[in-house]
Order: structure tokens, then sequence, then C-alpha cells
């Protein structure tokens, strides 16, 4: 293996990612930029739609503003008159001489009213009952004459308060259409004393609607109350009044409503144009303003067409870029995919860090290995993902990782380091790591490879194992045969019986290394089934003293059993739990001083219980400690008839983590050990 490594990190984000590229991969260019696009022209069509509608609420608006303005005005100058005529009609001269019977005389004071409010045509007095009284201009031929049935007395008269009536043809030469504003005459003491009558020629109407801006192509016109045109750009006074009522919009105007309608061509404009109508609020009367539709929302298509050729231009602008981002893309993925095949086609675990120790680059290895996905741990911490340890001590080493960074070389794992998968379990690996180094000949991170070596350390420790079980056999199968040759040829009875009782003892030694070592191979091939059902723990913990009855009162030793309550229950597996009971039980005998005392207590914990098994023997070596759950392992201070096959403790903790639990100890030289197993209860 070389030094340096220049390496390139590989794209993609997980299997998310991994997921997505495939699918890209699948699509040809065009379909990719078709996907791209698609959303762009759809976001732009909506958008536009939605300028469109923007734009005409906008210009309908500006239309309906317009009518509102126009109805405004008409309602202003009609208040200008009916302020006029309250304070002609409260003058003294014209009450106070109607009050004495002097109409003529009532009316002389309102002489000069006409050049006054060049717009007011006429003034006349009418009494209580509608008969015309006197009149300016003088009209002798309509004097005296009744005029109840006319519009503008049935108005005033009504509550006696001032009325603005419907259009109608004066009743002299010459003829002409007016709107008159009749307000009551009254006394003092407000006795109503007859009414006085202002007249406004129809062409004064026209002449305030052209103060109205109705822009481009537009007109202004106005009707009564009863839908009568009264006021027209082309309209005058002479012409006969006209009918509107069957117009929707004027219908509407009736009705008290206003609003905006698009209309066909009709007596206003020729072709279609939008109708926006406001009512003049108290007198009844209507304003329509009329635009033809090309005009009125000719703002609307100009916006419209620059909104679009602004997203066209930005649609092709990323069109085109993107065509060149994705051709790129697309060689540097095919370049990427070569890379991949040959990193996943590699059996060794490969994995990437920057010099912020954060894993750029995971391979399919190294999930096998570790039990990690990539999308687990990409991005991630590698210290939080990959954790090696020195068999030896515990402690992690990533002491030639960092001699790879700082130093910028090769640097290789020691013998004896393990790798902490996800699921907890440890396996024995091997191999190195190199620098990272980029362009500037500086080190930006480290390639760490790494291999499981279990296989190879297991094949090492079988054919140990193998060794050494022989070698543990073949203490008592020479024993035994010593004992039984010397018991064949001894004649003495007692010394028979103690020869045959040795060599039955080194046989049971034998039968149960022998069943141990089943066992642990039965362990390493994985073929432990574990059968969970609910127990008692108090009955496990009974059953556990109550095998080892024999042994303890053989050394008198008190198996004692802290008070436990009855009910508390685990659903596990009877058989394997008392053996891991046993094994630690039978230690705690055996390595214990003679009549000394076993303590085993069960307590409930949050998660689970918790069973302590504690004696008061020769401890465990601290040097050992590191030691005491593998193949084989004997205390050095365990004295001479205490032989034991160094398996049971190997045995215990792989049956609690087959249960799910844990196993650990508290050890002082002198002074006893304790032993705590925990169990989850289901």
């Amino acid at each position: 293996m070389s030094n340096k490594i220049e390496f390139t990190p590989l794209g993609g984000g997980g299997d998310k990612g991994k997921r997505r590229n495939t699918e890209m991969k699948r699509l040809p260019l065009s379909a990719i930029l078709f996907l791209i696009i698609l959303p762009l022209a759809l976001s732009g069509a909506y958008l536009s739609f939605r300028e469109f509608d923007h734009q005409t609420k906008v210009a309908l608006e500006r239309r309906g503003a317009i009518a509102d303005l126009g109805a405004l005005l008409i309602h202003e100058k009609f208040d200008g008159i009916i302020d006029v005529g309250n304070s002609l009609a409260s003058r003294a001269m014209v009450y106070q001489n109607i009050q004495k019977g002097d109409w003529n005389i009532a009316i002389k004071s309102l002489e000069g009213i006409s050049q006054a409010f060049q717009y007011i045509d006429s003034v006349a007095i009418y009494d209580k009952e509608g008969t015309l009284k006197a009149v300016i201009p003088p009209m002798p031929d309509v004097i005296g004459k009744n005029f109840s049935y006319r519009d503008y007395y049935q108005g005033v008269s009504k509550e006696w308060k001032p009325y603005v009536s419907e259009a109608f043809n004066r009743a002299t030469l010459p003829k002409y259409n007016v709107v008159s504003v009749a307000v009551p005459i009254l006394s003092p003491d407000q006795n109503v004393l007859g009414i006085l009558l202002l007249t406004i020629k129809l062409d004064a109407i026209v002449g305030w609607i052209k103060e109205v801006d109705t822009g481009s192509g537009g007109l202004i016109f106005v009707v009564d109350k009863k839908g009568q045109l009264v006021a027209h750009p082309q309209l005058r006074a002479e012409d006969n009044l006209v009918d509107h009522s069957s117009l929707s919009s004027v219908q509407r105007l009736l009705n008290n409503d206003h609003g905006i309608e698009v209309h066909d061509k009709d007596f206003a404009i020729g072709e279609e144009h939008v109708a926006s109508y406001s009512q003049v609020k108290d007198y009844g009367f209507g304003v329509e303003i009329a635009q033809p539709t090309r005009i009125a929302f000719a703002e609307r298509s100009r916006q419209v067409i620059e909104f679009v050729v602004i997203w066209a231009f930005i649609i092709l602008t990323v069109c085109v870029s993107l065509y060149r981002v994705l051709k790129d893309r697309e060689r540097i993925r095919s370049q990427r995919d070569r890379e991949r095949i040959l990193l996943e086609s590699i059996g060794d675990g490969i994995v990437a860090i920057d010099r912020d120790w954060r894993i750029t680059l995971w391979n399919k290895a190294a999930s096998a290995i570790t039990g990690f996905s990539e999308s687990e741990a990409r991005g991630q911490s590698f210290r939080s993902v990959v954790k090696f340890i020195r068999e030896r001590d515990r402690k992690e080493d990533i002491a030639f990782i960092e001699d790879a960074i700082v130093m910028k070389r090769t640097s290789f794992m020691e013998d004896g380091v393990l790798l902490i998968r996800k699921d907890g379990k440890e396996i024995v690996v091997d191999d190195s790591a190199s620098p990272i180094i980029d362009a500037k000949g500086e080190a930006e991170g480290a390639i760490i490879i790494f291999r499981d070596a279990s296989n190879e350390i297991e094949s090492a420790h079988l054919r140990s194992d193998f060794v050494y079980a022989s070698h543990q056999l073949r203490t008592p199968v020479t024993e035994a045969l010593w004992n039984l040759e010397t018991a064949m040829s001894e004649e003495n009875p007692e010394k028979k019986k103690e020869g045959l009782r040795i060599a039955h003892q080194s046989v049971l030694s034998i039968k149960k290394l022998s069943e141990d070592i089943i066992t642990v191979s039965e362990i390493d091939q994985n073929n432990i089934m574990v059968h969970r059902v609910p127990i008692k723990l108090i009955d496990v913990l009974t059953e556990a003293q109550s095998n080892l009855e024999v042994e303890a009162k053989a050394r008198n030793v008190v198996i004692a059993i802290a008070p436990t309550l009855p009910l508390i229950a685990v659903n596990t597996d009877r058989k394997l739990l008392i053996r891991v009971l046993l094994e630690l039980l039978t230690n705690a005998v055996t390595y214990g001083p003679r009549g000394a005392t076993v303590d085993m207590t069960a307590m409930l914990e949050e998660k689970g219980i918790c069973i302590e098994v504690a004696d008061h023997g020769f401890g465990i070596p601290e040097e050992e400690q590191v030691t005491i759950f593998t193949k084989f392992f004997r205390g050095s201070n365990r004295g001479k008839e205490n032989v034991g096959d160094g398996l049971g403790l190997y045995i215990a903790k792989a049956y609690i983590a087959l249960l799910g639990g844990k196993i650990w100890f508290k050890s002082e030289e002198g002074k006893g050990t304790t032993f705590y197993v925990t169990l989850p209860i289901e």
C-alpha cells in the first residue's frame, strides 16, 4: 500500500440519495429537463393567470371608482342646489309676503337667482296644494294651474322635505327637459306656506358630468329614478326623454345596487364594453361609466404580456443552464458510478473522513462489518459510529488514524483491536489508515481500511482451544487411570475405596469439561435456542440454591437469599438463567473460605430486574479482571484444590447476552467479588 492516497469523495446522500440517483440515471436527459422545466412552466402559467386576474380586478376597480366619483359629483351638485333652495325659502321677504298673500312680491325678492346660479333655469313658488302662484322668468299661461300631479309635488309634500324630481318635459314653451328641486317654504313656527321650485335644465347636468375623466374612449351617462336618460355627452335638453330601465345595469341602479358588467354594443357604445354603475345616494339617480373592453383592459394586456415574456426568459435561461449542468452531471455521475462499482466490489470496509473526523465515504463492506447503513454513518462523527478499542485494556484505539493525518503516511492498526458493532457485538479487525492529500499537499482527511479478522482469530482460537482442552482432559484422565490401576491392585478395602472415589471425581470432571466444551461450541456456532416463558424470580433463585446445597454443605457455606417479592416475574428462558446463577454460585462457594456466606439478592429496577451474587472469597486480581469472561480463564489465586475448567463465566456471559441482559462484577482482592446480572422485564 502506498504512503499517500489522492481521493475524490463520491457523491450521494445515503440510501435515499442512491435511489434518487438510480432513478435519474434511468431517465434520458430530455425527460429530466422536462420534469424540471414542467413545474417552472406550470408555475409561470399559474402566476400569469394570477397576474391576469389581478390586472382585471385593478381595471374593474378603476372603472368602479370612476362611477362612484361621478355619483358623488351629482350628489354634491344636488346637495348644493338644495342648500340654495333652503336659503331662498327661509328669506323673510319670501315667507312673510306669502303669509300676506303677496306672491308676486315674494317672487320679486328672488330675481337675479338665475344669474347668480346659472344652472338654475327658473324659480317658481307654489301654494301647498300645488298651484303655481309666481315664476321667474314670467310664464302667464301656467300661472294658477295646479301641478299636484307632478313628481316634484308628490315628493316634497310626502314629508315636507327637499326633494329632487325625476326628469320631465316642462309645461310651457319652449319645450325642453328639466329636473326640479322642490323645497318647502315654512313659517317661523314650521307651518307649511308653500313650495319653492328650482328647475335645472338637463344641459346643466350634461355640463356637470364633463368634469369626470372617463378615460380614453369612455363616456358617462346619468339616469333618473325612473331609468330615463338625463345626461349624456351627446344629449340635448330638447331631445325626447328615453327610458332605459330595461338595461340590466339600470335595473340594478333602480334597486339601489352598484357594480360592474361587460355589455355587448348598445346605445352607449357600439362594441363590447365595460359598464360600471353607481347610485347617487339619497336621490335615486344613477351614474354609469362605459368604456370599450379593448381600452379598459389595455393596461392589463400589457402587464400580462410583459409578465409572460419575463417568465419565458427565465424559463429559457434556466433550461439552457440546466441542460449544461445536467450534461456535466451526467458525465461526472458516470465516472463516479464506475468508481462506486469498484469501491463496492472491495471486501474490506473503507471509510473516508475529513479533518473534522466527519464521515464522507462509506462503502458496502463497511455497512456489513459495522452494522451501520451508509445513511446512518455519512456526515456523522467517525468516533460516534466506528469504535475501535484495544482488547487488552478496553481503551479506544485511534492513534493509527491520527498518525496517518498528522504524519501524512500510512499507519497500521496494532494487534488485538476490536470493533464494537451497532448491535453491541465485538469483532476483531485489522488493517490501516492512509492520508487524503489535497492539491496543496496538505492532509484533508484519511481513508480507514479495516476487515473482519474474526474468522482468522477464531480459527487460531479454535486450534488453541483444542490444544488447551486436550491438555485439560489429560490431567483428570491420567488421574482416573492411575487411581483405577492402584485400586485394582490394592488389597486394603479403605484405600481401594478412596482410589475409586478419586477416580470417580476425575471422571466427573472429564464429563463436566466435555459438556462445557460442547456448550461453548454451540455458543460459538450460534446454536443456542432461547425459549422464553413467564417465571417467578423467587422460584429460580430457590432452585439454584437447592441445586448447590450439597456442594455448599461440603464447604460449610450458607447461600442466603435476601427477601424478594414473590410476585416479581420475568419472561425469560428458565434453563439458561438457572445455568447462569449456578455458574456464579459455584464460583462463590468454591472460591470463598469455608464457613462463609454467599448472598443472593434480587431487585426490581426501572426497566428490569437486577440479581446480585456476592461472596467473601479471594477476590480477583486487578490485572486479571479484563480477561475474566474469556475461555479457560482461571484466577491465579484460586488454590490447588479449586481446579475448574475456566469456561463457566464465558458461558454465563454468553447466556445473559442471549437473554437480552448484561453481566458485570466488582471485585477487591482479599475481600470478595460481587457479580451483577440484569434482565429486561418483557
